[in-house]
């Protein structure tokens, strides 16, 4: 499996008391001196939500998501509100057609991206995951998207209405969320802005048998991250992955933190367990992996492809590969800074949705960076 490397969010914050139950505590010792405002979506359909993100860089020793401290202002709060609330801090939705800017401040320090809401109407909706087959007791994500008329794709979980046919088989709230009961068949539909969108649940009757984690051993660089996966192993010999339904944990909070979603991130140098535990039907399954923290440090950045060419109008995701003093090699796309050496013949996305995905606007020919860590990389694009 592959390690994804990101910036420690709580690297030198130990001694300030940052732990798992708090792991975007402010830090005291070094300070912000940039911050990056950036959205999943470059635009939005009128009624939508558009979830920004804050990333603050302390002094170029580490980045860390700031999105939950930060204050926020909109331009034009007619034609977007930004949320507050906790749990949904920057979540952007739309109120009417045009253009405006939302601001986020923390402390001394401002950042700024700006916000276009068309008029473009929902067309359809797509559920994932289509027709699936479940086992009883279990939890289970869905998620609808939505397509618009200007042909753009936006999540509109949250804003759909969801429903099963058969509650006594399965339940799903409006968040999407699905709890299996008994055996049967039921339909999980999805209902916004007078469309609609269904798909058929099978829940059985075979029982969790074992649960595991993978990779079973992994080492990272401090200050870096790690992707641990949960799966489970059913009677029947199917599989299921239940990354993010299982209850996660490490060892030793000083050396390293894990979150929800299996991310763990490297504190300080040392060796620690991770475990995974899944509760279905009153029973609880476990199982654990082990992670070395090393005090590698990053020397180079190789980009990929290298020296490429793409037609006027084309777009060209862009990767970034991270070479460490200790020889590993990481991908770190999601991580760097994207910088191109002419904005007239295209752009670099920096959005966490689209990190490193170049669009092209004109002919001609310009040099692609990706910044990391105080060391950079670059290639060569041709567009004709």
């Amino acid at each position: 499996m592959r390690f994804r490397f990101i910036i420690l969010s709580c690297l030198f914050l130990v001694a300030a008391g940052c732990s798992a139950d708090d792991p975007t505590r402010h830090n005291t010792y070094i300070p912000l001196t940039s911050m990056e405002v950036t959205g999943a979506y470059g635009s939005m359909a009128d009624q939508t939500v558009n979830q920004y993100k804050v990333i603050g860089d302390f002094s170029g020793k580490f980045s860390r998501d700031i999105t939950t401290e930060v204050s926020w202002i909109i331009e034009n709060d007619t034609i977007v509100s930004v949320s507050i609330a906790t749990g949904s801090e920057g979540l952007v939705t739309a109120l009417a057609p045009g253009e405006t800017s939302v601001t986020a401040m923390y402390g001394d320090f401002t950042g700024s991206a700006p916000v276009v809401v068309t008029d473009a109407f929902l067309t359809g909706i797509e559920i994932t995951p289509g027709d699936a087959q479940l086992q009883s007791g279990i939890i289970r994500e869905y998620e609808a998207d939505g397509t618009f008329s200007d042909d753009s794709i936006q999540d509109i979980t949250s804003l759909a209405t969801w429903d099963s046919s058969d509650p006594d088989v399965a339940t799903i709230d409006n968040s999407g969320l699905v709890k299996t009961s008994a055996t049967g068949t039921t339909t999980i539909t999805a209902t916004w802005q007078g469309i609609e969108a269904a798909t058929s649940l099978s829940v059985i009757g075979s029982s969790l048998t074992e649960i595991t984690i993978s990779p079973e051993e992994g080492s990272i660089a401090q200050g870096t991250t790690a992707q641990f996966e949960a799966q489970a192993t059913y009677s029947d010999g199917t599989t299921e992955d239940i990354t993010d339904m299982v209850d996660w944990e490490s060892s030793d909070t000083a050396v390293a933190l894990i979150y929800d979603d299996g991310l763990a991130t490297g504190i300080a140098p040392g060796e620690i367990e991770i475990s995974a535990a899944f509760v279905t039907d009153g029973d609880t399954l476990s199982a654990t992996a082990a992670l070395t923290i090393t005090d590698a440090v990053i020397d180079s950045i190789i980009l990929t492809p290298e020296n490429s060419t793409i037609a006027v109008g084309a777009s060209q995701q862009f990767g970034a590969t991270g070479i460490f003093s200790d020889n590993s090699e990481q991908d770190i796309t999601d991580l760097v800074n994207w910088f191109t050496s002419n904005n007239s013949v295209g752009t670099i996305s920096n959005s966490f949705a689209n990190k490193g995905l170049f669009i092209s606007i004109a002919s001609g020919a310009v040099t692609i960076e990706a910044t990391f860590g105080g060391v950079s990389g670059e290639t060569l694009l041709t567009v004709e």
